[in-house]
């Protein structure tokens, strides 16, 4: 997180929200780089818009604004305030958990790994300061993470009228565009160029180790002078320096 302004966040957990989600995770990476967000208070500031917009009201929450209401029965039409209202009021029921967690940045890749063993786990980047965004790339490459969005807005922000900017205007699609970033033509190619690299490696690895152990089990049984044992040795030899060019020298992709 790197704001506290609420509505950044408020468009990527009501669109998760109407796709299903269960539980909105507010993250913190604790690190020096960055200022850090007062969790709590972001998550009660994006609950209590919610419920906000879901009355007919939007507050500012921070800025030369903050704590303005602008009551939006003077920007919609009946019809168009009661479906504002509507949307964000199925946000608020009690069968969602609203929670934060904070992460420590060393820690963030074992993190990263854990939450991509959560069924259903969606994360959500769109709020993320550009300092991370390398470092969740390269986590969520390594650990296979395959839903990482961003929610792209499509039009020019109503900085002067912010409610214009929330996801009950944007058309899906023409609007904006909820994105997996591990989507994309050139993500899914690195993926497969990491393997290439890795598989001859940990397979030359694992030859090595097997040979060993059996030419080792052969001397003992057989003896040194054994002709099975010195073609056993040199083969392993092979292995060795095959191991040594893959390290020093990795396979590349196409």
């Amino acid at each position: 997180m790197t704001t506290d302004r609420p509505d950044q966040y408020l468009n990527s957990i009501v669109h998760c929200i109407e796709k299903s989600a269960k539980k909105i995770v507010f993250i913190q990476v604790e690190d020096s780089r960055t200022e850090p967000v007062k969790l709590n208070l972001l998550r009660a500031n994006v609950y209590n818009l919610l419920e906000n917009l879901s009355a007919g009201v939007y507050k500012y929450y921070t800025g030369a604004f903050k704590d303005k209401v602008v009551h939006l029965d003077t920007e919609y039409n009946a019809d168009d305030l009661a479906k504002l209202k509507a949307k964000y009021s199925l946000c608020l029921t009690d069968g969602i958990d609203w929670t934060v967690e904070r992460v420590q940045y060393l820690n963030l890749r074992p993190y990263i790994s854990a939450l991509g063993k959560r069924k259903g786990i969606i994360v959500d980047v769109t709020s993320v300061s550009k300092v991370y965004i390398g470092d969740i790339f390269a986590c969520s490459l390594l650990e296979n993470i395959d839903q990482l969005y961003t929610f792209e807005l499509l039009v020019q922000p109503d900085f002067d009228k912010p409610w214009k900017t929330l996801i009950h205007e944007l058309a899906k699609g023409q609007a904006y565009r909820y994105t997996n970033l591990v989507e994309t033509p050139i993500f899914k190619e690195s993926n497969k160029s990491i393997l290439l690299r890795t598989t001859p490696l940990l397979l030359s690895i694992v030859g090595t180790v097997l040979f060993v152990a059996v030419t080792l089990t052969a001397t003992l049984i057989l003896g040194f002078s054994s002709v099975f044992i010195q073609v056993v040795s040199t083969i392993g030899t092979v292995l060795g320096i095959i191991s040594f060019f893959l390290v020093y020298f990795p396979v590349r992709g196409k």
